[in-house]
């Protein structure tokens, strides 16, 4: 979990505040820890055992009562030695003494184990109860685990489309889709954002007209009653464009195009789009620009947005904490001045592994590296999913990208 950086911090006082967020302090283990789950306290004892901080400095819990209050169905499988816990169709297999978990048949790697302890089996709190959406964030004040859920809290699901993108903010019954990945991935699209669907899709964003946008958002239509279209306003001579914007008509819904608003998505939450002009030569340079902020949280989506833009612009940009990496991390985007700018403490990238176009790209890695953003990607990690409460906000993953996962 990350709090919301205010201004120009010392090195070290980021480094200790990161420290207290993300690593239970050592006083911490000396002292009772508790937690509550939606304001509820979790009544451990020494029958059911009492959480403990590991030798990683991560809260483990005891595995059946935790899970239970949260309102889990729960078993141990003997032979593997597996905690398994299932609820709302998701379902998170915890092997004991392995530095993974199992969410819904795919593995997700965790930086600690769950462990057996005097007979009991004892999980990482924050890994598992984030497979299952939560948001859990230290009290280090009270020593205390704090476990929300529900429409307080915002997702944004930066969806595995491959070679594309597609990104689902989802706030409480509002839910906003920004592009739609390639023809291929419409169906996958679909199925991946339907859970999530109050009634209606309330907004479909599509930040400029090349394929690996615009591609699957036609199969979306279909699938949901959608509110409103936002066009970037730019068309294109291809099937693609022209399947996507044949939808958009038959739909009936509000059609729109990109100028400075601000949309309400909840009490909590806004989405405001960034007019960046549509005179450049480039559909990428003319792609819809948006920004949600979520109470203190700020995530800047650039569609395929270039340095010239950035560069001649950077006065429309400001301090944010999270950096949807424009172009799928190509090298003509994410310059050292509007880094220098926006300052992102994360960023996430949608790429497809070994993709023909090579991104991301090596120069926008050690950039992003060089300005102390930790970088997550869609190629390594599949799905990336940030929740936020809007002080706070944590990932389902942990696997930053390294030099190593540049493209050839």
């Amino acid at each position: 979990m990350f709090r919301k950086k205010a201004g120009a911090w010392p090195v070290f006082l980021l480094l200790a505040l990161l420290l207290s967020l993300l690593v239970l302090p050592a006083q911490a283990a000396e002292e009772a820890i508790g937690v509550t789950i939606n304001g509820t306290p979790v009544t451990y004892d020494d029958g059911y055992g009492r959480p403990f901080v590991d030798a990683a400095g991560r809260t483990q819990v005891p595995f059946r009562l935790t899970m239970e209050t949260f309102g889990c169905t729960v078993d141990w499988d003997n032979d593997t030695r597996t905690a398994v816990a299932e609820k709302d169709g998701t379902k998170v297999e915890v092997p004991v003494g392995r530095d993974y978990l199992i969410i819904n048949g795919k593995r997700a790697d965790i930086d600690t184990t769950a462990q057996l302890v005097d007979g009991r089996v004892y999980l990482p709190i924050r890994p598992v109860l984030e497979a299952f959406d939560a948001s859990v964030t230290w009290n280090s004040k009270d020593h205390l685990v704090v476990v929300t859920t529900g429409s307080s809290l915002v997702r944004v699901y930066f969806l595995d489309v491959g070679q594309g993108d597609a990104t689902l903010i989802d706030c409480g019954e509002t839910e906003v889709l920004i592009d739609g990945g390639t023809n291929s991935a419409g169906k996958d699209v679909v199925a991946a954002i339907a859970p999530y669907i109050d009634g209606k899709l309330d907004y479909i964003i599509a930040t400029h007209p090349d394929a690996d946008h615009v591609g699957g958002l036609d199969a979306v239509l279909a699938a949901f009653e959608v509110g409103e279209v936002i066009d970037s306003g730019r068309t294109a001579d291809t099937e693609t464009y022209k399947d996507y914007w044949a939808a958009v008509k038959a739909e009936g819904c509000t059609i729109s195009y990109d100028e400075d608003r601000i949309i309400a998505l909840s009490p909590m939450a806004a989405l405001s789009i960034i007019e960046t002009g549509d005179d450049w030569t480039s559909s990428n340079d003319c792609s819809i620009v948006a920004q949600l902020t979520c109470g203190n949280v700020q995530i800047l989506f650039p569609g395929d947005m270039t340095e010239t833009v950035e560069k001649q612009l950077l006065p429309l940009f400001g301090d944010i904490d999270v950096l949807k990496v424009a172009h799928h991390g190509s090298a003509t985007s994410t310059t050292a001045e509007f880094l220098s700018v926006v300052k992102p403490e994360y960023a996430v990238i949608s790429y497809g592994l070994n993709n023909s176009y090579h991104h991301p790209a090596l120069p926008t890695l050690q950039r992003l590296f060089a300005a102390g953003t930790t970088v997550y990607g869609t190629g390594k990690s599949g799905t990336v999913v940030l929740t936020t409460d809007g002080w706070t906000y944590s990932f389902n993953t942990t696997q930053a990208l390294t030099a190593a996962d540049a493209g050839a």
